[in-house]
């Protein structure tokens, strides 16, 4: 398959970061190094996109490949954050409304509005009900910029919010959604933070507790800001970062599982606005 050169990983800032930019922020296969590579067949992949643009990511060679234009949107609008549950089915966010994902396609299929209380919300992820237990339910849940937890019910006629909690506080200062979520099936949950008001801050990793939605943020700072995809293969954090309208980029990095602290493993012209994984993952 001819790949792009990439790395894995996202977060977030506010969604108005990412809306009524360039939808894209891609960039023309001609002008990046191609090189082949073989998919894992299993259903543990990783994806990460653009504001209009999906792609899928080899977590053995930190590559891209663009599986195809994202489809469906509403005018200025993009595709904010997206969610892979076990068996690979894909849902997406904007800042209003919730889709299903073709992830062989990009093509989105619009499910339902989000009532204004979970407006906002910058992040994504299904995530196992008990992380310990690899048989557990799966939920899907979202967070926003005040740091409110919503478990998305799927099962009615329109998408319905349900708020679990709150990431609470670090230092006496409110945590904050920065962008993404990731659960994963014998690990747990996780989250790139924002730490008080300063949204120009770097971005801090966070575990969350499946229970009272508390966060735990790591001692050091990623030393990246606009992280707004998260992902996680064979016990490494990668993130994947927007360095905004006028960079026209994207930097993929690594993130220390223990510590928080971030290294850049590449950058390209790709303005990262999510990504995915699988809740099946390999940890190690």
């Amino acid at each position: 398959m001819r790949l792009l050169c990439a790395a894995l990983a996202l977060a977030a800032c506010g969604p108005s970061d990412r809306d009524g930019a360039t939808p894209d922020g891609s960039v023309p296969l001609d002008s990046v190094v191609v090189e082949d590579v073989s998919q894992p067949t299993s259903n543990a992949r990783v994806y990460a996109h653009s504001g209009s643009m999906l792609y899928v990511m080899n977590p053995i060679t930190l590559a891209a490949m663009p599986v195809g234009p994202i489809t469906g949107l509403d005018p200025m609008r993009s595709l904010l954050d997206l969610a892979i549950d076990r068996e690979g089915g894909a849902i997406g966010v904007s800042r209003e409304k919730v889709y299903r994902v073709d992830t062989m396609t990009g093509a989105l299929t619009f499910l339902g509005e989000l009532p204004e209380n979970a407006h906002n919300t910058n992040s994504l992820s299904y995530a196992p009900t008990n992380p310990a237990d690899p048989n557990s339910p799966e939920i899907l849940i979202t967070a926003n910029e005040s740091g409110d937890v919503f478990k998305i019910d799927l099962s009615g006629v329109q998408p319905t919010p349900i708020h679990m909690g709150n990431f609470g506080t670090h230092n006496g200062q409110q945590i904050r959604s920065s962008g993404d979520l990731v659960g994963i099936h014998g690990l747990g949950i996780f989250a790139t933070v924002d730490v008080g008001d300063d949204r120009d801050a770097p971005d801090y990793l966070a575990q969350i507790d499946p229970v009272t939605w508390k966060a735990t943020v790591k001692a050091q700072s990623t030393g990246f800001n606009k992280i707004f995809g998260l992902g996680y293969w064979d016990g490494r954090f990668y993130g994947f970062a927007d360095n905004g309208f006028e960079a026209g980029s994207g930097t993929m990095i690594q993130i220390d599982p223990d510590t928080g602290a971030g290294i850049e493993l590449s950058t390209a012209d790709i303005r990262w606005f999510g990504a995915a994984v699988t809740t099946v993952v390999p940890i190690f």
